[in-house]
């Protein structure tokens, strides 16, 4: 069971629809949830200003620009000096925003209009006295490119020295999909407004986001998000973020009674001439983080290197390996694509099975695994990078890239597993499509091996015992949070880097 916290992820839709929701069942007003945003945003503000100085609120014309207002009051009436400065006219705004303009000005904040490039060195006039410039501009309801006057504004806050802290979203980042609308505002911080939001984290949004603070709380409950994606459940059933916590839940203290057999037992099918260091990188992250027993199984071509080099690893020539009785399986890592037949061994079992590398290049090119894997009861999870998954789907893979959401999805619809979609910003998604998203890693994951260590950990979790949508989002955030660490360059340097992760996080 998905269990779902403050983390969620929503589409604009769905924050439009909680918006709605919450006036209409819990009574809280427009004017009510903007105070209670504006209030958050002064927090942010007072919290992020690099110095005691002016704050800069740059805003629209739309309901993020009340928030913008609400602040500029909150913080006027705190004694700090603080200018709005709206880029659009102010004659079409609505009651509710209007509303929150008289009452910044009858505290004294200074509103100074800049509405046409003929104004633009007065912007850049404030933006230079700033120790905070605040985006509040267009927030998650922009649908259209930003052009003329406003990309030159953009362009000139984008080169403000002061950091830029985005209401919501960064503006000119779409809400869904993370892309840039013609031009975005390169924020330093970001402040979701009751919940995180896709475009946070999708294509150019993860960039132009900054410090991710964690969402503001506005009034709009937990279980009122949790009704969304009821009432509106696209493109996810659910959809969250991936925490600390996620990963402690893994990973409780050992009971003192316990032996290796209470931890699980992993069987690696892997290996082949040229690749001996795949099964042992699997075998690494398997070991990582706290497998019981690890058993390998190779091609008898190989099965001398493995079994002289592997001083924890029992190893077994495949034709010979007695793996029935395993907690778990993973299989491709290194591995060729002549082992059809074997594979298709596996997929008759029972038993949860992790694909991975040739695995799912032999899945892509072969019908009858489609066909098992479409009607396994046990869990099954698939762990494709871009170039796979777009074999997978018989696409390319910039078409991958440019909708990993939607790509995920599908391949959990076509193939009804648990996929990894590996990545900046790997997601795990259920085949009912419930939606995990990974904040941590880095870029000194893009290595050869890191994927094997991950395979190994996801089925070593799952040899455990752990349900899948405990141990999917665990092994991928712990893995993440491992490439983070400095002084690192090797795969096979990773175990090592989880183990004390893990050990730091039981006793946190």
């Amino acid at each position: 069971m998905v269990n779902l916290n403050e983390n969620s992820i929503l589409t604009s839709e769905q924050m439009r629809m909680a918006d709605q929701y919450t006036m209409k069942h819990d009574g809280l007003s427009v004017e009510a949830l903007m105070e209670k945003a504006g209030q958050e945003v002064a927090l942010a503000s007072y919290k992020h200003r690099l110095d005691s100085g002016r704050i800069v609120i740059i805003v629209g014309m739309g309901n993020n620009a009340g928030d913008g207002f609400v602040a500029a009051r909150l913080l006027r009436v705190k004694q700090l000096a603080v200018t709005v400065i709206p880029l659009l006219p102010l004659d079409n705004v609505t009651d509710h925003v209007r509303k929150q303009i008289d009452l910044a000005q009858s505290v004294g904040v200074k509103i100074r209009p800049v509405t046409s490039a003929v104004d633009l060195p007065k912007l850049e006039g404030w933006l230079n006295r700033a120790v905070l410039v605040v985006d509040a501009i267009f927030g998650t309801g922009l649908t259209r490119p930003i052009t003329g006057w406003l990309e030159q504004a953009i362009a000139s806050i984008n080169k403000a020295k002061a950091p830029v802290l985005a209401v919501d979203i960064a503006s000119g980042i779409d809400a869904n999909s993370g892309e840039i609308l013609g031009t975005a505002i390169d924020a330093d911080i970001t402040l979701p407004i009751a919940a995180y939001k896709w475009g946070h984290w999708l294509q150019q949004g993860r960039e132009h986001s900054g410090l991710m603070l964690m969402p503001a709380s506005i009034g709009i409950r937990v279980e009122t998000i949790h009704q969304m994606f009821v009432d509106c459940p696209i493109p996810a059933v659910t959809s969250q973020l991936i925490d600390i916590n996620t990963i402690q839940e893994a990973f409780p203290k050992r009971e003192p009674q316990a032996f290796k057999q209470s931890f699980g037992h992993l069987w690696i099918f892997a290996g082949s001439v040229g690749y001996t260091g795949a099964p042992k990188l699997a075998a690494i992250g398997a070991q990582a983080v706290g497998t019981g027993l690890v058993s390998m199984a190779c091609s008898d071509d190989i099965y001398p290197i493995l079994a002289s080099s592997s001083l924890e690893i029992m190893v077994h020539p495949q034709g010979h390996a007695p793996w029935q009785q395993a907690g778990a399986i993973v299989a491709g890592p290194g591995w060729g694509k002549k082992q059809q037949d074997t594979l298709i061994d596996i997929l008759k079992s029972d038993l949860p099975t992790v694909l991975d590398a040739d695995a799912l290049n032999m899945l892509a090119e072969n019908e009858t695994l489609h066909r098992l894997i479409k009607s396994r009861k046990a869990i099954t999870v698939l762990t494709p990078h871009a170039g796979e998954a777009a074999r997978l789907l018989g696409q390319f893979s910039m078409d991958i890239q440019q909708d990993r959401l939607a790509s995920g999805l599908a391949l959990a619809d076509k193939y009804q597993a648990w996929i990894v979609l590996k990545g900046a910003q790997t997601l795990v998604i259920s085949p009912q499509k419930d939606v995990w998203l990974n904040p941590f890693g880095s870029v000194n994951l893009a290595t050869a091996g890191t994927g094997d260590v991950l395979a190994g950990m996801i089925g070593g979790l799952l040899a455990g015992g752990l349900p899948a949508e405990t141990a999917l989002p665990a092994a991928v955030a712990l893995h993440g949070l491992a490439g983070e660490k400095e002084h690192w360059f090797r795969a096979g340097q990773l175990g090592e880097l989880i183990a004390a992760e893990i050990n730091s996080l039981r006793k946190a």
